[in-house]
Formats: C-alpha cells, sequence, structure tokens
C-alpha cells in the first residue's frame, strides 16, 4: 500500500478557475446590469455579488483539494473525494486502458500535468474515469510504471508459463513514427481555411456590440473606401487576409507545435502543444477504425489527415474517441507509418463505384437542396438575391464529384468506404469492429435498384456511422453477404495488392 497523497495546492485555483468559466454567462450578465452611472451604493450590487462569488468558488477549490486523496492498495488506484459527500473510487489496473497528460500554462511552470485515467468502460460514462488535476511528473511517470509492471505481471501470471520462471520487467520499445515539421504546420494552417474561421469569428464578435458599434457609418465609410479606389481597397483585403492568415498560424503552432507520434510497447502515444502540452495513449486494441481526411484544398496536392476511431474515452470528452493520428502529410507517406501501428490493414485496394444511373441522383438531390436556398432568397432580396443562382452550377459539379468519389471494397475481413460531403472521406474497418451494417432504400431508390449503405463502428456512446448513397442494390447485398456470420467470402471483391507497397 502507498501512502495517501492530496494533489498539488495549485488544485484550488484550477478548480476555481474552472467554476468560473461555467459560471462565465451568469457574471457577464451582473456587469451589464449596471452598464450606467452610479448613483448609489446599490449601483455596485452586481459587482459585489460577483466579488462574492469569486470569493466562494475559490472557497470551494480549496475544501475540494482537501478532500481529495489518491493511493495505490491492492492492484488497485483508489481515490476519495467529495465536496459534501464523500465517495470512494477503486479502479483495478487490469481495467485501466491508458494514462493521458495535459500539462496547462499553469502545470508547466510548476512541472506538474493533469492525468485523466481512461478504462475500458469509460466510454458509457459522462466524464473519464477519474482525473489527477495536479500531480508532479514524477509522481505520474512512477505512477505509470507501477501500474504498466502490474498489468504485464498479470499477463505473465495467466499465461501458462514455466514452473519456476520468474517476470522480469522489462523497459518498453519505443520508437518514433512520425513529427511534424513547422512546414507541415504552415500548410495545414493555410489548407485549413483557418484564416476564414478568424475573420468569421471576429465578425461574430463583433455583432454582439450592435448598439456600441455605428455598423451603417462605418458601411457606409466602407463603400465610399471602395468607390474610392478598387486597387487600394484590394490590397487592405490582401493585407486582411494575411494578418487573418498570420493569427491561423499562430493557433496552429500553439495547438500541434512538437507534434510527435511514438509507438510504445504496444500503444500509440501522442504528443502536442506549446503553451498547454498534451500526451494521449491509445491502446492498438482499442482501435475501432482509421479514416483519411481531405478537404477540397489539400486534395490536388496530395495531403490528407489521418483520424483514429477509438472504443472508450470520455463522451464528453470526444477528443478521447475519435483522435488526430496524422494531422498533415502526404497520402502516400502515410502507408508505411501506419504498416507499423496496424500491419494487418489493406491500405490500398480497388474500389467499386456507383453504377451509372445513380449519378442523375446525386445531382438532382444537390439541385434540389440549392433550389430550396435560392428560391427564399431570390424572393426576399430580388434582384441582388438573383445572383444566388449560381449555386446551381456548384451543386451540379458537387454532386458528379460525390458520384465519381463514391465507392466501396471488401475483402475476407475488411471494408472499406469512400465517399464525399465537401471533403472526400475513406473509412478503413475490421469486419470484427464493425457494430452493424444495413441498408435502407427509398421508393425513388427502388425504382433505379440502388440503395444506402450505413456501417456503424464503436465510438463515442452511439458510434461513428459512414455510408454511401446509390450503391447498386446487388453491391448492397454482397456487403451484407460479407457481414453475415454465413457469408460465402468467394462473393466479395479481394483487395487488389500494390507492387510498390509491402501489405501483409
Amino acid at each position: 500500500m502507498s501512502e495517501e497523497k492530496r494533489l498539488h495546492p495549485i488544485t484550488t485555483v484550477i478548480n476555481a478557475l474552472k467554476t468560473l468559466r461555467e459560471a462565465f454567462i451568469p457574471i457577464v450578465i451582473l456587469v451589464f446590469l449596471n452598464r450606467g452611472e452610479a448613483e448609489s451604493i446599490l449601483d455596485y450590487l452586481p459587482f459585489f455579488i460577483m466579488g462574492a462569488m469569486i470569493i466562494l468558488f475559490l472557497f470551494i477549490g480549496v475544501i475540494k483539494w482537501w478532500r481529495f486523496k489518491y493511493w495505490i492498495e491492492e492492484g488497485e488506484l483508489r481515490i476519495e473525494q467529495g465536496l459534501f459527500v464523500k465517495k470512494k473510487r477503486y479502479i483495478p489496473f487490469e481495467r485501466i486502458q491508458s494514462l493521458n497528460y495535459t500539462e496547462g500554462v499553469l502545470h508547466r511552470p510548476l512541472k506538474l500535468v493533469k492525468i485523466k485515467v481512461e478504462t475500458a468502460g469509460s466510454s458509457a460514462s459522462t466524464d473519464s474515469e477519474a482525473e489527477l488535476t495536479a500531480i508532479t511528473k514524477q509522481e505520474a511517470d512512477e505512477l505509470n510504471r507501477i501500474i504498466s509492471s502490474a498489468k504485464k505481471k498479470l499477463k505473465e501470471e495467466q499465461s501458462e508459463l514455466v514452473e519456476g520462471e520468474e517476470f522480469v520487467e522489462q523497459e518498453p520499445e519505443e520508437h518514433i513514427l512520425y513529427k511534424m515539421s513547422p512546414k507541415d504546420l504552415i500548410v495545414m494552417a493555410t489548407t485549413s481555411g483557418g484564416a476564414g474561421v478568424v475573420i468569421g469569428g471576429v465578425l461574430i464578435f463583433l455583432s454582439q456590440f450592435g448598439e456600441v458599434i455605428p455598423f451603417e457609418a462605418v458601411f457606409a465609410e466602407l463603400v465610399d473606401f471602395v468607390e474610392a479606389g478598387f486597387l487600394l481597397a484590394g490590397i487592405v483585403a490582401v493585407l486582411v487576409f494575411f494578418f487573418a492568415w498570420l493569427i491561423a498560424v499562430g493557433l496552429t503552432f500553439l495547438r500541434y507545435a512538437h507534434f510527435t507520434v511514438k509507438l510504445v510497447d504496444k500503444d500509440i502515444v501522442i504528443t502536442r502543444g506549446l503553451l498547454e502540452k498534451k500526451q494521449t495513449t491509445v491502446p492498438l486494441k482499442r482501435i475501432q477504425g482509421i479514416t483519411f481526411d481531405q478537404n477540397l484544398i489539400r486534395e490536388p496536392f496530395g495531403y490528407t489527415s489521418v483520424t483514429i476511431e477509438s472504443a472508450g474515452g470520455s463522451v464528453l470528452e470526444k477528443d478521447s474517441n475519435a483522435i488526430r493520428l496524422l494531422p498533415m502529410i502526404r497520402e502516400k507517406e502515410t502507408y508505411a507509418i501506419l504498416d507499423q501501428i496496424l500491419p494487418d490493414y489493406h491500405w490500398k485496394t480497388e474500389f467499386t463505384g456507383v453504377p451509372k444511373r445513380a449519378l442523375k441522383r446525386y445531382i438532382f438531390w444537390k439541385m434540389l437542396f440549392s433550389l430550396v436556398i435560392i428560391g427564399p432568397v431570390s424572393y426576399f432580396f430580388f434582384p441582388l438575391g438573383l445572383a444566388s443562382l449560381i449555386l446551381i452550377p456548384f451543386a451540379i459539379i458537387l454532386g458528379w464529384w460525390q458520384y465519381k468519389t463514391a465507392g466501396w471494397s471488401a475483402s475476407r475481413d475488411q471494408m472499406t468506404l469512400k465517399f464525399r460531403g465537401i471533403s472526400k472521406q475513406i473509412v478503413y474497418m475490421k469486419k470484427k469492429r464493425v457494430q452493424s451494417l444495413e441498408w435502407t432504400q427509398t421508393i425513388f431508390q427502388r425504382k433505379g435498384d440502388v440503395a444506402t449503405i450505413h456501417a456503424t463502428i464503436k465510438s463515442y456512446t452511439s458510434g461513428s456511422h459512414s455510408s454511401i448513397a446509390h450503391v447498386a442494390k446487388e453491391d448492397a447485398d454482397l456487403m451484407m453477404d460479407w457481414y453475415s456470420p454465413e457469408a460465402e467470402v468467394k462473393k466479395v471483391h479481394e483487395p487488389t495488392p500494390v507492387p510498390e507497397i509491402d501489405t501483409p
């Protein structure tokens, strides 16, 4: 049994800030209640209430810190906590899947980390199994070592070893698979549409101050400025986008700086972050599927992002389920990395596309959606609203593009689906990881003898869904036969081997 330990005292501040963040909207309302000039002491009441709330949050943070204890006993991580009601939680080592590290702004100067304990069953809960808000790195590493050693020893005891053979603890093998370069970070920020997000965020923020900012006067000045010289207006527009791009690059560096992927024993360890450093551990056995994602900007240049769909984790923290393994990388470089992690996957296959009769269906539904937008806009904003008619050719192009992208492939134990919303996605799924596979057919699809196939793998509580519309009905039946326990494997398309890539 280890001695009972408390978290670092900085936990009191972190708890208070967390509570303060949750009460941000009520505090803002209190501040805006007193926007006029003070005529009596009662006019300062909202500020007194806000100050009292902050003091109360700090007091609650101190009590929470004092009541929180943790220790190791009998192969379990034991936690005792509770503000008014004492709670005890015992977590057996064998249930612990990973310890995820986070180093926030308040952690790093004091060489502390926050640890989130993820277990096999934590996906059904509303939060992580347990969280140690602030402990030293030495304590975190020691806790990780004890848990890993105990789990390995348990596996050795469960296996049939020769009598007299002793368990010898070995250092886990560590292999760096990928490091993100500054060039990749810049390309990622440039091709992610981050500049547009920054400009949109600024405009949304400014829209909240309509009573303070004279937007009509500003707009009039802007029109006069544009009329005065299109060249000057163009230069200003370029400068605005340039500074927005710089901000997007800066935010990308803060989040993804030092992005590294390592293979440690049978776990994937991902570290990233500049101000807030995060370390996420994903056991290989929890991987349910792999998704390649290419947006319209990255696709022509051959760049993609790779995401792991992982079972378990916290429902409130989706990053613990859909984990970005490779945020920005050339597609041709991904296979060598993924082969080291998941050698039993086939990464290049020959896809069966949707039939030619599906093309008109893809285009029809996209045009119908565009007309739903064009009609009201043209009517209420006539004649400028007629400019929305430009959506029609875009709808036709998007429908044709989705038709050309859609495809599927299935081998003995793997299904691969390729489809497009606006971004192109390829989802790789092992048969044993597919929770459900079904097809649906509308009245209109029945006439064309096509159907929509839906596949679900475990991720979050509801699962991660992928679907392809308007596949040939006979192909939908083949996929259902593939998923059926009584399926004849010979009926299904085998992946086409690629000579330049060694795939098992």
